[in-house]
């Protein structure tokens, strides 16, 4: 009789067991937030991992289109996003086609290596027994079979496949489903390479974005190094999604330490870690006082520095240039890749109010003339110019001849002067302003929150960095210009006038090789 209890335990327990799996299998299959711990049980999964998960889903499910994800280092958004999503579709769609892409070849192939090793374990199999990849390496199409390589691999039977490659690898023939980018920009150096961003955007728009259809889905996940890396001009171009904008961008961020804007789906108190067992307040907290910098980017992924080291920390956003008592224009040139920067500046009493006019690459002299006519700026007025360029300076103030001989008239051009110092001059003197810019001067607003100086063991220096300066360095030659210097009395055989002094114009350095027309 004990036997015959002990027997028909074991059998209830057993069924309960098999019922148990049943149903974790089926949750797996229909929910990704339950298909990572059937998958990978040792994956210590967290509140803000269920959110990120159950943003995938829609992402998969199409009820987003346009998805970013910015979370701290070391808190798991690869192992959801990039190794465990793809395979998570290819069970349930094994048609779908995938693209990876990050910042090197190299880390793009682990990508691809650990969501096939997810794709051989039992419990998979277990899950998606449709689901099958090659049962050798397979390199190209050539040696016969499904393909399954470290850049790609494919669903036997199947149109479905991943396809890993770094940024700036070419996807020629690729048409995607979903695609996915995980830290586009490997670090701070390379961020900070204006080169780099720019190379990085083009091959998104030019390269990523051509391979997408009407019905592609896609998710960037990254460290938010830069205001103006890969997210934040996706987010400037497309805007974030709403009912009249379709188009935009959804995104989830989750900063180490809870900040005091409201987010729906972050329970947690101001000033509270995201992941205390595994990155502590404490720990985090040190992070932000020995390195400002990293804290906002990497941590908070809000990619701005501390105030201390902004040169201008304290200009002012309105809505529109007021009337002003005195006004001149500036003008900084651009190189190859370098914007032109055309700006109006208007003065009253100790209130300096600047308006973006242009912030263009590749600009000539006929065009920025053209422009600045088109945006009827006074010709007469005074335009102050960058004097390295003083070749580009007298063909401004000279005007140039269209193909069918219109006259297009100069402006009243000269080049800039530089006080002691130079760019610390002027900084002084601007500092000596209260400084608004309009809504509408969008790049001034950019090199506000970015023009910084050099930090030293956490300190600001009085160097600033040769970055985010077009609008600046414009804008302070202009003010250093008109009022930089004291003016002082002349006497004449007529009357005495008060002139302001005036540098020579000479020293202008060489110019701008195929500027001219």
């Amino acid at each position: 009789m004990m036997n015959y209890d002990k027997d028909l335990l074991l059998q209830e327990l057993q069924q309960q067991q098999f019922e148990s799996e049943l149903i974790s299998r089926r949750l797996a299959r229909n929910n990704f937030r339950d298909f990572i711990p059937h998958i990978r049980p040792q994956y210590s999964a967290q509140w803000f991992h269920e959110v990120i998960a159950d943003k995938l889903q829609a992402v998969y499910e199409r009820k987003i289109q346009k998805l970013m994800i910015f979370v701290p280092p070391q808190h798991g958004k690869s192992e959801l996003s990039t190794r465990s999503f793809p395979a998570w579709i290819l069970g349930r769609s094994p048609n779908t086609k995938i693209l990876i892409a990050s910042y090197s070849s190299t880390l793009a192939s682990s990508f691809n290596r650990d969501i096939q090793l997810r794709m051989d374990d039992e419990p998979y199999l277990a899950l998606f027994p449709d689901t099958r990849l090659n049962g050798s390496n397979v390199v190209t199409v050539s040696t016969g079979g499904t393909l399954r390589n470290s850049e790609i691999f494919g669903v036997v039977g199947h149109e479905g496949f991943v396809k890993t490659v770094g940024v700036g690898g070419s996807l020629t023939g690729t048409s995607v489903d979903i695609g996915i980018i995980d830290d586009p920009i490997k670090d701070r150096a390379d961020a900070q390479s204006l080169t780099i961003r720019e190379s990085t955007w083009n091959w998104y728009t030019d390269v990523f974005e051509t391979r997408l259809h009407n019905h592609s889905a896609q998710v960037m996940i990254l460290t938010r190094w830069e205001e103006d890396d890969p997210a934040g001009r996706a987010l400037d171009r497309d805007g974030l999604w709403s009912s009249t904008n379709p188009y935009g961008w959804h995104v989830i961020s989750f900063p180490a330490l809870r900040t005091k804007d409201q987010s729906q789906y972050d329970p947690r108190p101001v000033g509270a870690a995201l992941w205390p067992e595994r990155h502590s307040q404490e720990k985090i907290e040190k992070v932000k006082r020995d390195n400002p910098f990293t804290f906002n980017s990497m941590y908070q992924q809000d990619p701005k520095p501390s105030e201390e080291s902004l040169v201008f920390p304290n200009w002012i956003e309105i809505d529109e240039m007021p009337h002003c008592d005195s006004y001149f224009n500036v003008i900084d040139f651009g190189y190859s890749i370098d914007p032109t920067f055309i700006g109006k500046v208007g003065r009253s009493g100790r209130n300096l109010y600047v308006d973006e006019i242009a912030y263009t690459p590749g600009l000539m002299n006929p065009d920025i003339l053209d422009l600045f006519h088109a945006a009827g700026l006074d010709a007469n007025i005074q335009t102050i110019c960058d004097r390295a360029e003083r070749k580009s300076v007298d063909e401004l103030s000279a005007g140039y001849y269209k193909p069918d001989g219109v006259k297009v008239a100069g402006i009243n051009a000269i080049p800039s002067e530089k006080g002691p110092g130079s760019v610390i001059a002027g900084i002084s003197k601007l500092n000596e302003y209260t400084v608004h810019y309009t809504r509408r001067s969008r790049n001034i607003g950019k090199e506000v929150r970015n023009y910084k100086y050099i930090m030293l063991n956490g300190k600001p220096t009085n160097d600033p960095i040769d970055r985010w300066n077009h609008a600046m360095d414009a804008i302070r030659g202009g003010v250093w210009t008109i009022y930089g210097k004291p003016p002082v009395e002349h006497k004449s055989s007529a009357t005495r006038i008060t002139v302001q002094m005036r540098s020579n114009f000479g020293g202008g350095g060489p110019a701008r090789g195929g500027r001219s027309w």
